[in-house]
């Protein structure tokens, strides 16, 4: 389908009647980007109807569709055209028929050289939100004047659409470090912004650290990028954002990669997401610490190993049963009750908290939430500094 605005070049008009009075002397329109040569029109409608055999949809008021049916009327014999009138000054109703045309068809290419003022804006607005949310296939073109009334040029505006979405893009990632799901664009490559949210957002450090190494490969691309000039402050932006991730040394502790991304996910408010990363990191760090004593124990390295350094601090027995560490070591607990008491307390706060959120959280909001969150980081990171269970007191 070919969509195109309609205005009132391509003669003198009456307006009384809005009917064409002397005709204008044809413009020499470059055609080298539909790789044709250059030709003479007495405008861009003129050009569309003797250069495709498609379906047409003429968009103007009252006024220009008479003047160019009168003017046109050879070139408009045996071709399947549609008119569709609008107002001259009604924004909402040129933004609506271009939308929806743009989401009935899957191949559109859209002429915005002609019409009044703000109605070739309207269709490019209309244009950028369909681009946005469905991805189909589109085209515009626009009849760049060269020399007045002799001389145009046909260039492609659609570059200027992507180049819109993609600011839109990533001034959204730069506040939530989340990327909406889009089919793949021409300037940016979007699965790479994609798969960092998905693995920052599913708890996957793995991935993150894998796909952060990918995504600044990949700003750095768009740097270098001409298209893109416009946009690097929004480039740097995001560089900034995510230069806690280049603090993920291959030698720094686990525990410590955790806690970096819960305070990061707070940050942005995924509570639930940074409850999970804070989380693990507390129980990671208690394990490190007790690797001295594990050398001894026979129990799988992971999840059971976690979970039974931390009921060996809080001196749990699951159904009624000690665990491999408390078995090994009985005197643990008693030995060191003060230092464990500090941490099971923090651990039972997070476990708390987990369980409110994880089983829909009926009594807290969200700011009161996130306050707590901090907090306990603030608790956490204490015990980091002091690096608090190395005063353990070894059997």
């Amino acid at each position: 389908m070919i969509i195109s605005i309609l205005g009132t070049s391509g003669a003198k008009i009456d307006l009384t009647s809005c009917l064409p009075k002397e005709r204008a002397k044809p413009a020499i329109y470059d055609l080298s980007l539909f790789g044709k040569k250059a030709e003479s029109f007495l405008n861009a409608t003129q050009f569309l109807l003797q250069n495709f055999d498609d379906r047409f949809v003429f968009i103007g008021t009252e006024c220009a569709i008479t003047f160019q049916k009168a003017l046109l009327e050879d070139d408009l014999k045996d071709k399947d055209v549609i008119f569709e009138k609008v107002s001259e000054n009604d924004l909402d109703e040129i933004f609506e028929k271009i939308y929806s045309l743009l989401e009935s068809e899957d191949n559109v290419m859209l002429d915005v050289t002609h019409g009044f003022r703000h109605q070739p804006i309207m269709a490019i607005f209309a244009s950028t939100l369909s681009q946005f949310l469905t991805r189909k296939s589109l085209k515009i073109i626009f009849a760049k004047e060269e020399k007045r009334f002799e001389k145009y040029q046909y260039v492609y505006l659609d570059d200027y659409i992507e180049i819109t979405q993609i600011s839109l893009l990533l001034s959204g990632f730069i506040r939530t470090l989340n990327f909406i799901p889009i089919k793949q664009m021409k300037l940016l490559n979007n699965k790479v912004f994609e798969n960092f949210s998905k693995s920052l957002l599913s708890n996957d450090l793995k991935g993150v650290e894998k796909n952060y190494q990918l995504l600044d490969k990949e700003l750095k691309c768009l740097l270098k990028k001409e298209e893109l000039r416009h946009l690097h402050k929004l480039i740097y932006k995001i560089s900034e954002e995510l230069s806690p991730f280049k603090e993920f040394d291959k030698n720094s502790a686990t525990y410590e990669k955790y806690l970096s991304l819960g305070k990061i996910t707070v940050n942005k408010n995924y509570i639930v997401v940074a409850l999970a990363y804070i989380f693990e990191s507390f129980r990671e760090y208690c394990t490190y610490k007790f690797q001295p004593l594990l050398k001894d124990v026979k129990i799988k390295q992971g999840y059971q190993t976690n979970t039974a350094v931390m009921d060996t601090i809080s001196n749990f027995k699951r159904n009624g049963k000690v665990n491999p560490i408390q078995k090994r070591y009985p005197n643990l607990y008693q030995d060191n009750k003060m230092v464990f008491k500090r941490v099971s307390t923090i651990y039972k706060e997070i476990r708390e908290l987990r369980n409110d959120l994880a089983h829909i959280n009926l009594t807290k909001n969200f700011d009161d939430i996130k306050l707590m969150l901090n907090q306990i980081i603030f608790k956490i990171e204490t015990i980091y500094k002091e690096d608090y269970l190395s005063k353990l007191q070894l059997p």
